[in-house]
């Protein structure tokens, strides 16, 4: 159970802290049978949009099973008719989230095309991931947005072309979403134009 809403010890601050923007999973199921808010299931993934030194942290889910937007409201039971839901937004205890790593394997990311410039970005795959003396390497799959036939930009669909390339963590401007592997995820275009990059895209 949830109590309400206290503070933090600094044992526990320095165990469980999070901050807006953090990527966490669920570790430990919660279901509170009058406050739907704050429930949630081993698995659900997300990013944390408030965070304090209390006990929860407010969270937008935004799928389970490692996959996104697999959200669905019941609308009709007899027959059962549901609509899709893209994410939804809970009130969860730090003590049942577990932090994830800012990129991992197999995101998608908002590249620089080339390493230290700032003019030029691409969309590219994580599809390996190494260390050495400087910190984590990344192989990375670009992907090419598909051409006018399909629609307008944010629309398209987005597929691997051409070779891996080497990236650093430093290299990502922007981690981002794409459904069923192909298309720009809508959260995820809002961010891309929240920082000026829609047009260097080919999405504007």
């Amino acid at each position: 159970r949830i109590h309400r809403d206290f503070p933090l010890t600094a044992a526990m601050t320095g165990s469980f802290s999070f901050e807006a923007g953090d990527r966490v999973v669920v570790k430990v199921h919660r279901h509170n049978p009058v406050h739907h808010e704050e429930s949630y299931k081993v698995g659900e993934h997300g990013v944390v949009l408030e965070a304090s030194h209390r006990s929860t942290v407010r969270v937008r889910l935004d799928g389970h099973s490692g996959q996104n937007g697999n959200y669905f409201k019941v609308q009709a039971v007899k027959p059962l008719f549901t609509l899709p839901v893209r994410h939804r937004f809970v009130t969860a205890s730090v003590l049942h989230l577990e932090k994830l790593p800012g990129l991992m394997l197999r995101d998608y990311a908002v590249w620089e095309k080339e390493p230290g410039e700032a003019k030029g970005h691409m969309i590219g795959r994580i599809m390996d991931v190494k260390e050495d003396g400087a910190g984590q390497l990344f192989s990375v799959q670009p992907y090419q947005m598909a051409t006018s036939e399909y629609g307008p930009p944010v629309t398209r669909p987005w597929t691997a072309v051409g070779s891996y390339c080497v990236r650093r963590p430093q290299n990502s401007v922007l981690r981002i979403d794409l459904d069923h592997d192909r298309y720009l995820r809508d959260l995820s275009l809002q961010e891309i134009r929240s920082i000026g990059l829609a047009e260097d895209l080919g999405l504007e």
